[in-house]
């Protein structure tokens, strides 16, 4: 039994700190404009700046999870962030949006949460989750605006030990 109890220190006192060090915060901000829409598939693209002041550019693909209901619509989102030297980052996320009797999207905030579920490059094996607050309808002519959306994300990134 004590082999059993010094096998389990050592684990915790030499693999756990090893795999914790392996999460790290991540956070961003971006903000994007309508990109092409095809039934059933509505694009955004746009760029993001991460917490560490490092730059990339994203796109979010966005399909209907259910039919529209009570002005309401369940989305899934497939971003792709492509940072300068090529590496990506991939979060999925499902969300629900309010609805314009036009049945587009209406302005306003929404949250959400989702997972970072891959990467290339620098982030292979990239895995996490995130949460955001994003908003909607802004005026994308207005100085400093660079479109008419705005997401702040925060979240774990793991990444595989190579």
């Amino acid at each position: 039994m004590k082999k059993l109890w010094w096998l389990c220190g050592l684990w915790v006192a030499c693999l756990w700190p090893a795999h914790a060090a392996l999460a790290d915060e991540i956070a961003w901000r971006a903000t994007s404009v309508q990109g092409p829409r095809q039934p059933g598939l509505n694009t955004r693209l746009g760029v993001a700046i991460f917490a560490n002041g490092e730059t990339a550019t994203t796109v979010r693909q966005v399909r209907p999870a259910a039919p529209p209901a009570d002005g309401r619509l369940d989305i899934l989102v497939e971003a792709e962030y492509r940072f300068a030297d090529g590496s990506t980052l991939r979060m999925d996320s499902r969300e629900t949006i309010a609805l314009t009797p036009a049945m587009t999207h209406a302005p306003g905030e929404w949250r959400g949460e989702g997972r970072i579920v891959s990467g290339s490059g620098r982030y292979a094996g990239a895995s996490g989750s995130f949460r955001f607050r994003a908003v909607m309808g802004l005026d994308a002519a207005a100085d400093g605006m660079l479109g008419d959306a705005f997401l702040q994300g925060q979240g774990s990134l793991s990444l595989l030990p190579r």
